[in-house]
């Protein structure tokens, strides 16, 4: 991308888990302690003796049984952000893009399900982002602060373009709680048979005075699972959403390199969303209406 856009639609995608337990857990002070979890595979495995067939046959209903809590979790988690005609939260996102781990984003976020909107303001630059379906040639519209992409004013891109990606994992279509529990349930629906690819670890946990419930994962092997090395899930207890999510890649030196971290908080139900909080017009935000330049590529 050239040097006018350098403005970076960074963080335009929410999704969100990478979802946050590296930045989230130092955020909120999160323990690591296992309140209860299971032995790696390869190791149950390798010191298992032949005559104990019976306690494989408990290792892995323990396997199983902690993969359906996940399932559960992510169900409630799926149902409770469905629940919620719109909502504001603060997100701090983090994603690798093309092999660099970009810095920590902390965004004022705000989403409405029907039409699905979103709005996001980034606190270090107050640059902008919008996106209202059916509006707007169905198109992204971006307020640039800084470099020569400012003196455009607004661009309006399409949110699946590359260069509204260019410095993003996920477009902002894909934005928000929900979105984000979706894609989880894509991943894991994708096949069955977790529980001989993965150990899942569950732990029960305080992060900023609120009860959540903690899913671990860590894959056995690169070549069953490439796409991760291993995931955190937090979920609050008293509203079910799925909070934070941190998803790791894999390394040949054993290190954990973050690849995808998104944590939401301070998460407000906005229970009749107005069309003036996810309008370009709204005097709160720093659009300008009169100024846009389209980009097609």
């Amino acid at each position: 991308m050239s040097i006018i856009m350098k403005w970076s639609v960074a963080a335009i995608s929410l999704t969100m888990c990478g979802l946050g337990a590296q930045h989230f857990t130092r955020d909120g002070s999160a323990t690591d302690q296992r309140v209860a979890s299971t032995k790696s595979l390869s190791e149950a495995k390798s010191g298992l003796p032949a005559d104990k067939s019976s306690d494989a046959g408990v290792l892995s209903a323990n396997l199983n049984d902690n993969f359906q809590q996940l399932q559960s979790h992510l169900l409630a988690a799926r149902k409770a952000s469905a629940s919620m005609p719109g909502y504001s939260a603060i997100l701090d996102m983090q994603e690798e893009v093309s092999g660099t781990l970009r810095p920590v984003d902390r965004i004022e976020f705000k989403t409405r399900r029907e039409p699905f909107s979103v709005y996001m303001r980034w606190n270090d630059s107050e640059q902008e982002a919008l996106y209202v379906h059916g509006e707007n040639d169905n198109r992204l519209i971006v307020k640039p602060t800084k470099g020569l992409a400012a003196i455009r004013r607004v661009w309006r891109l399409e949110p699946d373009c590359r260069l509204a990606k260019q410095n993003c994992r996920y477009p902002i279509t894909d934005a928000g709680i929900e979105n984000l529990v979706i894609r989880i349930q894509e991943f894991y629906g994708q096949r069955d048979d977790w529980s001989t690819l993965a150990t899942f670890d569950l732990e029960q946990s305080t992060i900023a005075d609120r009860d959540v419930s903690i899913v671990n994962v860590t894959f056995i092997d690169e070549a069953s699972v490439p796409e991760y090395s291993s995931s955190k899930f937090c979920f609050d207890v008293q509203s079910k959403l799925l909070t934070a999510v941190d998803n790791y890649g894999w390394t040949t030196d054993g290190l954990r390199r973050l690849i995808e971290h998104y944590g939401y908080k301070q998460i407000v139900e906005i229970s009749t969303p107005g069309d003036g909080d996810f309008s370009a017009e709204n005097p709160a935000y720093r659009f300008v209406a009169a100024t846009v330049a389209d980009v097609k590529e």
